[in-house]
């Protein structure tokens, strides 16, 4: 959503004072048996594939119970894609703007409150207008990221079964910690008082359409009529204009994209993206001058076409965004190229290596300072030289790596 700035600006000053005025109306339910549960987690582009482990831990362990959860509706798809829970459990709220979001929230809420939910689970980490919609919703219980003895990041006293927020720990563990924590009879101080192991991190089934598959290949084959499959690299160059500092520079795309070519005269490249990222593809293409690189964005109707295109790929290469978190539902190899964002967090959960230069202000954007940098100089991502992306490139097309790593060696999960 373009007017991110304005709803972070909400959300902290607003929101704080919201939170603090409903928080003597907030009673602590009693702990009955839960038979509706609503997980809210609305921007977050990869949050479902994230949050795939913590709610199959609850579907598991409460197999008669019934999973809701609310987004913004262009992350419907990715939420319905987990098959936890039928499509209309996943109720979408429109982010046509602030006030679009906003008024679109309002509406929806009546629908929520209806529906009678036992437990909420706030998955949006601190952000204040999740807490104020899981109480909006009427729920007894609300469970949620606790602040415990951090400074700042207050939200009121809306939440009745709290956990901590592990800044050292995947998200994906932290998603199950929190799941963990509603579920316990007993409540510690400070939740969750365990270990959450990586084998327990999951990643949802995928199961390829051969129907879907071959219509997205004969588009492909439109574009390059002498592709006959295999060597196929996908790179989504653009995050967009909310965190353009997570943006490799396009320079560096072009002799990334022009080594590839030249290094395998089979190799083709899809730069893939949303329509609204097409200036920049357009761009890497007019630098690369080559028939066998081609700007693919908004040519995938939805996002199971788009996990067609890549299960079918040699490699995607990738920002820190979405892309790179469903590419992990596939065995096709992933390139990820963070900066901003701290990798051992947000690291993809699939066949992934990731390239970090471990600058000392990054990462610079984190749920504690709600994902706000004034950085406009991202050396982080600058410095990673092309030729050592390129040669990681080619070595995940020749499989001598080692996954869920940084830079090929560091663990990060």
């Amino acid at each position: 959503m373009k007017e991110s700035a304005l709803l972070r600006f909400i959300d902290r000053y607003v929101g704080q004072f919201v939170c603090c005025l409903l928080s003597p109306f907030k009673r602590k339910g009693k702990t009955t048996e839960y038979r509706r549960i609503l997980f809210i987690e609305f921007f977050e582009m990869g949050a479902a594939i994230m949050s795939y482990s913590a709610l199959k831990y609850v579907k598991s362990t409460l197999p008669g119970c019934e999973l809701h959860v609310l987004c913004i509706s262009e992350n419907k798809e990715s939420w319905e894609l987990l098959k936890l829970m039928p499509a209309q459990n996943v109720h979408g709220v429109e982010a046509k703007g602030t006030l679009g979001f906003l008024f679109s929230l309002l509406g929806t809420l009546g629908g929520l409150r209806r529906k009678q939910f036992d437990l909420v689970v706030d998955l949006d980490k601190f952000a204040r207008l999740s807490a104020i919609v899981s109480f909006l919703v009427g729920a007894p219980r609300i469970a949620g990221f606790y602040r415990y003895e951090y400074e700042g990041l207050y939200r009121g006293q809306l939440i009745d079964i709290p956990c901590a927020f592990n800044q050292n720990e995947h998200i994906a563990k932290n998603f199950l910690a929190l799941c963990k924590s509603a579920l316990a009879e007993e409540q510690h101080y400070p939740n969750y008082k365990g270990v959450i192991k990586s084998a327990e991190i999951l990643l949802p089934p995928f199961r390829s359409d051969p129907d879907l598959a071959r219509q997205v290949k004969e588009r492909v084959k439109v574009i390059f009529p002498d592709w006959r499959g295999g060597h196929l690299v996908l790179v989504n160059p653009d995050v967009g204009p909310n965190l353009p500092i997570r943006n490799y520079p396009i320079r560096h795309y072009v002799q990334v994209v022009t080594g590839i070519l030249e290094r395998s005269a089979e190799a083709y490249i899809l730069l893939i993206g949303m329509p609204e990222n097409t200036a920049v593809s357009e761009t890497i293409v007019a630098g690369v001058r080559s028939e066998r690189c081609y700007n693919f964005c908004g040519c995938t109707r939805s996002l199971l076409e788009l996990l067609e295109l890549v299960n079918f790929s040699d490699l995607l290469i990738s920002n820190d965004n979405g892309p790179a978190h469903f590419a992990s539902l596939t065995p096709t190899p992933i390139l990820a190229l963070f900066s901003t964002d701290s990798p051992f967090m947000y690291g993809p959960l699939g066949n992934c290596v990731i390239l970090y230069t471990f600058f000392h202000c990054s990462p610079c954007i984190s749920v504690l300072n709600n994902k706000r940098s004034r950085c406009t100089n991202n050396l982080c991502l600058q410095t990673l030289e092309p030729a050592k992306v390129l040669e990681s490139a080619m070595r995940l097309m020749e499989g001598q790596v080692t996954y869920r790593t940084i830079n090929g060696e560091l663990s990060y999960l």
